[in-house]
This record gives C-alpha cells, structure tokens and sequence, in this order.
C-alpha cells in the first residue's frame, strides 16, 4: 500500500494509517469473514428511487476510492 508514497516524516506516516484504517478498511472495504460486511457498523443508506449515479470518494490521495450510490 504505501509503496507509492512517499512518507515526510512519523506523524505523516500515523496520519496515512489512521486513514487507511479508519476511512477505508474498515468502512468501505468487505470482508469474507463477515459475509461481505465490514467491521464498522455503518447506518444503512436511504434507498434511492429513480435514476441515481454513483460517486467515487478518494482515500489516502486518490490511492484508494469508497464509492456511494446519491440521487442524480
């Protein structure tokens, strides 16, 4: 994962993991284990009637992306 940046310092470093962790590994990321789910309890999206598009959010500088679904 982080061989395609380059870390500036220990504070820089504990910032990407938090990041990594919080914002996507345990959020966007499923997991086998739970049968598709992820380890963080998330609330569960409106479900969207009609036409919507779907949206990439970029985690840890565009290394990663969460994508959600939002009403067009």
């Amino acid at each position: 994962m982080f061989d395609h940046i380059i870390l500036l310092n220990q504070r820089h470093l504990e910032r990407l993991l938090r990041e990594f962790t919080e914002d996507y590994y345990h959020v966007a990321r499923p997991h086998q284990g739970l049968d598709g789910g992820t380890p963080a309890s998330q609330t569960k999206q409106p479900e969207i009637s009609g036409p919507g598009r779907l949206i990439s959010i970029p985690v840890l500088g565009g290394l990663h992306h969460r994508y959600a679904r939002v009403a067009a």
